[in-house]
């Protein structure tokens, strides 16, 4: 974990990220029927990064694992530019505020994710989901980082 808190670069909020977390998540879906239209459920992820060094442009790549053992890449440039294992292309953005926003095309729908500290143990990250101008879900995330076993 860095020592930099909070986090004044993409590199420092993205070596923060690394560890286990638990996370609590809420998620809306403002369409769905009244009794349905959210969901609250917690679960643990597993988070890695590691930096690129090699001179290239690259800022690094995170590794998430989930609850089911699934697994997915994050590669981060610094230009900008963000990729997934899965073939995924967007771009990140550091504001000024500290947090980081993600932000990608999937199945025709407008991807916005943003993660911020409030400590170095205390992760939040808010996503939304667009399509065709109309918000189609929302995701709030409250992950502890966990340290020990």
């Amino acid at each position: 974990m860095t020592a930099v808190f909070p986090p004044t670069t993409a590199e420092d909020l993205l070596a923060l990220c690394a560890g286990e977390w638990l996370s609590l998540r809420s998620s809306f879906q403002p369409a769905v029927s009244d009794d349905d239209w959210h969901a609250s459920d917690r679960g643990e992820l597993k988070i890695q990064w590691a930096p690129t060094n090699n001179g290239h442009g690259g800022l690094g790549t995170m590794v998430i694992s989930g609850p089911n053992q699934s697994e997915g890449n994050l590669n981060f440039d610094s230009n900008g530019g963000l990729s997934s294992g899965e073939g995924h292309q967007g771009h990140w953005k550091l504001q000024a505020d500290g947090s980081l926003e993600l932000s990608h095309n999937d199945f025709h729908c407008q991807i916005t994710e943003t993660i911020w500290f409030r400590k170095p143990n205390l992760r939040l990250r808010s996503l939304l989901i667009w399509r065709a101008g109309e918000l189609q879900g929302a995701r709030f995330c409250s992950e502890i980082r966990r340290v020990s076993r």
